[in-house]
């Protein structure tokens, strides 16, 4: 694979920025090589770190980039949703000596990375049938909660970003009723991000100890992972399984919706770190309960990402293939 392309990929966040050089093609996969993982917070822009990744590369960089950014992506300058960071690809380029900086959603390249991802970094979560002339979804918690979707069409696949996680949550149990009333009191909007997310988790968190009476006790998102994967009898651990939970009620919609009988990937951060307590949780039977339509849902496949290269492989291929 020496002389396949090269691309520079990204991979930005509202927490971290994680880059890659990128060598092959969409039909022969990907090799990553040079992959540095930096913090937002050590970085005035995307630019800043974007250079200092530059530095640490003894080779020649590649001419042609695509960014996958936690944003919608619009004409001109692009902000990201949940950090200060902002640039105009053009002007980026010019900074960095590329060519050219493609710019897509990163679960637009969530999603083009996930069926290039290695099978041993993949957990069958339901087996279901697969059925290769169906959409895909993939779909994962992170800073925020992402939603993209494949479409096959021809010998290629279609791109599309969406921004599902803002989608509104709905309640199915008399416990979640109460957290969307605690939480409609905080927020205007209760949408699905504000509970399937690193912040969501903190909200899920907040919110259970105010209906049971208990003193919240300020925790982060890896505190109350943490705790829960240690203690099953903890406060967390009901937290974390109520999350996942709803997580199953989330990607089901997402399933009837959009007709991804093609298949139901689960990324972003979080999942893998809690894939014990995911698969015990009553996620898939969340996901498969909405009669009458239950037996189109129990035959979707759905399978978990247990690595951070679908996205930059996905990058990868947008930049050989443009989003289209």
């Amino acid at each position: 694979m020496t002389d396949a392309p090269t691309y520079l990929v990204a991979d930005i966040g509202g927490t971290n920025a994680r880059f890659a050089i990128a060598r092959g093609s969409v039909a022969d996969g990907f090799e990553l090589h040079h992959i540095r993982h930096l913090k937002n917070e050590d970085f005035d822009q995307l630019r800043d770190a974007a250079l200092a990744y530059l530095e640490t590369c003894r080779a020649e960089p590649p001419r042609r980039a695509c960014f996958a950014v936690a944003s919608p992506i619009t004409p001109g300058r692009i902000q990201l949703t949940n950090a200060a960071w902002s640039f105009t690809p053009s002007d980026l380029a010019g900074t960095l000596g590329l060519e050219h900086i493609l710019p897509v959603n990163d679960f637009a390249a969530q999603a083009r990375g996930a069926p290039l991802t290695p099978s041993a970094d993949l957990v069958l979560i339901n087996e279901g049938t697969e059925r290769p002339e169906a959409p895909r979804a993939v779909l994962g918690p992170g800073t925020g909660l992402g939603l993209g979707l494949l479409v096959p069409d021809g010998d290629r696949l279609r791109v599309i970003a969406t921004e599902g996680g803002h989608a509104g949550f709905a309640p199915r149990t008399a416990l979640e009723v109460e957290v969307f009333k605690d939480l409609a009191r905080e927020y205007e909007f209760v949408s699905w991000e504000r509970l399937l997310s690193g912040r969501g988790l903190l909200n899920l968190h907040r919110s259970i100890c105010r209906i049971e009476g208990v003193e919240w006790t300020g925790d982060r998102p890896e505190t109350i992972t943490r705790t829960a994967l240690k203690d099953p009898d903890s406060l967390a651990a009901r937290v974390v399984d109520l999350f996942c939970c709803l997580l199953g009620g989330y990607a089901g919609d997402v399933a009837v919706l959009t007709g991804a009988r093609g298949g139901v990937y689960l990324g972003g951060g979080i999942l893998p770190k809690i894939r014990p307590l995911l698969e015990k949780s009553a996620f898939l039977d969340r996901f498969i309960d909405r009669e009458p339509m239950s037996g189109y849902t129990r035959d979707i496949p759905i399978r978990l990402i247990c690595s951070d290269g679908a996205a930059l492989r996905g990058a990868a291929a947008l930049a050989e293939q443009g989003y289209q």
